[in-house]
């Protein structure tokens, strides 16, 4: 993302490059406009390391100072979720953007957004906008002069292949790595710990923390969050907090994760939160891994007593994972957006010394249960759930749903459903 500084270099030399195209002031609102800066976005993603579209600024005078947006402008074009609508609409794969407000050496504010290189395949054109774009055409930027087109060279073609063959080996290495396959013939693959082996080994360090104690040796449920591949640095440790502040979600009134005094460790910052029922902590790595530990707490037995007399370890309300995976998703959804990761990000749950936890419906205008829903085992682990480019898109609850649903189920409860399970999101969550 460039910084005000290397936004004024830029404008110092006085013409767009390969990798920044300007365009003047102009609305959300409008169709041409926004055909405009798709085109030079989806010709950004198809280049190595992407680029930047600086709105607000004239490439016939950069410097001058009628260059700038309204107040208006400013704020709809901040506005991530409506941006990347607006241009994805025609882009497939969806493209990667990460947006930020910057200012013109004359004092007024542009907007610069930041496109990331594609992830697997180059990103073509969806759909037809007059004379600005074409169904199907890969859009490139030029070699010869800085603008967006869909007319290229054989050297801008094979720029594209060559990015994408790289992409797909990459893949295809990883892949036959973790698989543990040979990487020549008769000679097994090195003895190297996988990705998802890296993350486990820092969940693990966390679990074992005696500082946590209260909260692992108690029934509760573990939200893991990470990309795809382990880097150990991917984050700057200065820019952790505010990445989790960025990404934090109030869809209950309250926040998701719960960000007022983060403790600094040697590769994470976290918290942990102790009031009533709320017993809690999470830690964010340089990694990328993201994992929230949450004691399920003390619930009391349905008012109506509908249920039998089994004994139980304990009460979980039914609504409780639904509502807390819902929360990690939508946090997952987000903190992917603001690493601008062009994998997608996986999320796990889990939850531990859950042997002999009894379902409660805990809600005062609800019977409870007419029977007892007990879980046996003394831990649970959910499938992995992809948060792709899509999912940011379209949406995390029905993920939730589908996961809790699952969990549920295995307390025996045969009559949950995803329409129920909806209601409650519906009835409860902020829109």
């Amino acid at each position: 993302m460039l910084s005000n500084e290397e936004l004024a270099a830029v404008l110092t030399v006085g013409h767009e490059t390969r990798s920044v195209e300007f365009k003047s002031a102009g609305d959300v609102t409008d169709k041409a406009f926004v055909a405009l800066v798709a085109r030079a976005a989806l010709a950004l993603a198809n280049q190595r390391d992407g680029g930047n579209i600086v709105l607000g600024v004239d490439d016939r005078d950069p410097q001058g100072e009628n260059n700038g947006l309204d107040e208006n402008q400013l704020r709809d074009w901040k506005n991530l979720d409506t941006v990347a609508d607006k241009l994805n609409r025609y882009a497939d794969p969806p493209l990667i953007l990460r947006i930020e407000e910057r200012k013109h050496p004359n004092g007024k504010p542009v907007v610069v957004i930041e496109v990331s290189e594609f992830s697997e395949i180059p990103s073509l054109c969806m759909k037809d906008y007059q004379n600005t774009l074409a169904l199907g055409q890969l859009y490139t930027r030029s070699l010869r002069k800085p603008e967006s087109s869909m007319y290229h060279t054989q050297n801008e073609m094979r720029e594209v292949l060559d990015l994408a063959t790289q992409k797909g080996l990459r893949r295809f290495m990883e892949t036959t790595a973790g698989a543990g396959l040979f990487t020549r013939l008769g000679e097994p693959a090195p003895a190297v710990p996988s990705n998802a082996e890296q993350f486990q080994e820092q969940i693990d360090a966390m679990a074992a923390d005696p500082q946590l104690v209260g909260i692992t040796a108690q029934p509760h449920f573990r939200h893991l969050i990470y990309p795809q591949s382990f880097e150990a640095d991917r984050v700057p440790y200065e820019e952790m907090k505010r990445c989790v502040r960025e990404a934090t979600v109030r869809l209950r009134g309250w926040p998701f994760p719960l960000v007022e005094n983060p403790v600094n460790g040697d590769v994470f910052v976290g918290e942990t939160t102790t009031w009533g029922t709320h017993n809690e902590t999470w830690r964010f790595f340089t990694s990328g891994l993201f994992a929230d530990f949450k004691a399920i707490g003390d619930w009391p037995n349905d008012w109506d007593s509908f249920g039998g007399n089994s004994e139980a370890a304990g009460n979980m309300p039914a609504w409780f994972p639904l509502l807390n995976f819902t929360e990690a998703l939508e946090f997952a959804a987000r903190l992917k957006t603001k690493l601008a990761l062009a994998e997608p990000m996986v999320v796990r749950f889990e939850a531990y010394n859950i042997a002999g936890t009894k379902l409660v419906v805990a809600d005062d205008r609800r019977s409870g249960f007419h029977q007892d829903y007990i879980y046996s085992a003394p831990s649970w682990r959910s499938e992995e759930v992809l948060i792709t480019d899509e999912a940011v898109l379209s949406g995390t609850r029905s993920l939730a749903v589908k996961t809790a649903k699952r969990l549920l189920g295995r307390f025996g409860w045969e009559g949950v459903t995803s329409d129920l399970l909806e209601g409650i999101q519906a009835g409860v969550l902020n829109s």
